[in-house]
């Protein structure tokens, strides 16, 4: 990606490269200027190493197994350990934000939105060392994610991503859909109906619980209409994009249609009581517990860990997958990861972690971290296919640290319209390319009034979203407190779009 490099954004570019650019530097045989230790003792061993790594979520049931089986395989090829530090999903950015201010010693750490620790030179650009140690991180990652993924040209993290859309499935109760004899769900409409009749019938379950406000809204508004092409803009809430006309639209001054049908509808179904009535604090964890019939998911199909948690807490119970989506579609992508796994600028050990990152993302270490101990957590089913062993499944943690499209594997117990899409998801062929493909924006000019959008959009977009208010009211409310930050962050959003796009078509 190769944006202008002028004014404000030219500044924080050279700064960036003037502070870090030392650090990959290093000859593999002498300490770096950042400290690193040498790679390789004087008969040609590497020394040992242990890496730190930060870790999203809590660490899976049988972690411990494959950690050690990792260790046993690092020691006669790497000489690296693991400390693997997981941190509560309730707790992971701010924490992460601490570490990497405070020049924690970690060496590796997740990022699911790494610009701005990019832009405040906390991350060390990787190309060099990817060049040198990573041939089979590149390998296994298509052009288009390699190239979407870069920041002015610079690979300042390795994109972790197995789709090239970010899809989400509803999934609801089958054994509740089952009892109440309805016929497996074919449209939103039907979807609807179920939740309904789940009000009527089974009053002590909560007909719908989605994972706050991540899969209603704008993203089910394009989904409901993929033609309209609609997308949010980043996590600024009020902004939009449709069309993929490379202009950028807010709701105040033009509310699309479909949007505001939608925060309508979701009004309705608040004050009907099909959602909770504190949706804006619930997520999708909800259903695992029994608690919801219909939630919604990053995922085609019932995911293992959800399938799993599910019969533990209500024996008899069973789920499955609704999707919007169907493999006809011919959606636009703009390629960029969901996830990312960057190497902080303190790291003394950054040739031995992009060693390590390359090492996952070989066949036999990749089945290990995403799938356990094969034989007993995992059976092969053919060509990119698993099937999990169903008394002792792995719930593998591959998102953040190795994830990638050529070798992650498909659950082969899913139905076959769910492996037939996730297969089409993986494929950027199926795919047309966003104008937005490339384009990363720096808030930095802007950073104070991102700050109150984003406190602003808790307080009162959300609540329209989620239907707990009448979305004209909600709106004039939303509009009084944010109106002036969604114009400024539009402006300079458009400002950085429009300049990014006539220098692509020179």
């Amino acid at each position: 990606m190769k944006l202008r490099r002028r004014g404000f954004l030219l500044m924080v570019v050279s700064l960036i490269l003037t502070v870090i650019l030392a650090g990959c530097s290093s000859n593999g045989s002498a300490p770096t200027e950042t400290g690193e230790s040498p790679q390789a003792s004087e008969d040609g061993k590497l020394n040992p190493v242990t890496l730190k790594i930060m870790f999203p979520g809590d660490p899976p049931a049988g972690w411990e197994e494959v950690k050690a089986e990792m260790e046993s395989r690092l020691a006669g090829t790497l000489n690296v350990k693991l400390n693997v530090v997981f941190i509560p999903w309730t707790d992971v950015l701010q924490k992460r934000q601490v570490a990497l201010s405070s020049a924690e010693d970690y060496d590796l750490i997740w990022d699911n939105n790494p610009v701005q620790n990019m832009a405040a030179g906390l991350y060390e650009p990787l190309d060099e060392l990817v060049e040198k140690y990573g041939p089979d991180i590149k390998a296994n990652r298509s052009a288009e994610l390699m190239e979407a993924n870069k920041v002015n040209g610079k690979l300042y993290a390795v994109p972790l991503e197995v789709n090239f859309i970010r899809p989400w499935t509803f999934v609801i109760r089958k054994d509740i859909r089952e009892q109440l004899g309805v016929e497996p769900i074919k449209s939103y409409d039907e979807l609807i109906e179920f939740m309904y009749l789940v009000k009527e019938k089974v009053p002590e379950i909560t007909p719908f619980i989605p994972n706050g406000t991540e899969h209603i809204g704008l993203r089910l508004a394009n989904m409901l209409d993929p033609t309209a092409n609609l997308a949010a803009v980043l996590n600024y809430p009020g902004l939009y994009t449709k069309g993929n006309d490379g202009k950028v639209y807010n709701i105040f001054d033009n509310m699309d249609p479909m949007i505001m049908k939608n925060f309508e509808q979701y009004h309705k179904l608040y004050q009907d009581g099909i959602l909770a009535k504190d949706a804006l604090t619930l997520k999708n964890a909800e259903f695992a517990k029994g608690k919801a019939a219909v939630s919604t998911f990053f995922d085609f199909g019932v995911n293992l860990n959800t399938r799993t948690a599910l019969e533990k807490s209500v024996p008899g119970a069973s789920a499955e997958a609704f999707s919007l989506y169907d493999s006809g579609m011919k959606l636009s992508s703009t390629y960029k990861a969901g996830n990312f796994i960057a190497v902080p600028v303190v790291s003394k050990n950054k040739e031995r972690a992009i060693q390590f990152l390359n090492w996952l993302n070989q066949k036999d270490n990749y089945d290990l971290l995403a799938y356990g101990i094969k034989g007993k957590n995992w059976e092969d089913a053919g060509e990119g296919l698993y099937k999990p062993i169903q008394d002792n499944p792995y719930a593998g943690v591959p998102f953040a640290w190795g994830w990638n499209p050529k070798l992650d594997r498909i659950d082969a117990s899913l139905p076959e319209d769910v492996i037939a899409l996730n297969k089409w998801q993986r494929d950027p062929s199926n795919f047309t390319t966003d104008i937005l493909t490339g384009f990363t924006f720096n808030p930095s000019p802007v950073a104070n009034e991102v700050a109150q959008l984003s406190n602003a959009g808790v307080e009162f977009y959300n609540p329209i979203v989620m239907g707990l208010v009448e979305p004209n009211e909600g709106l004039a409310k939303f509009k009084e407190k944010a109106y002036d930050n969604v114009k400024k962050v539009q402006a300079e959003y458009q400002k950085q779009l429009d300049e990014y796009l006539a220098g692509k078509n020179q």
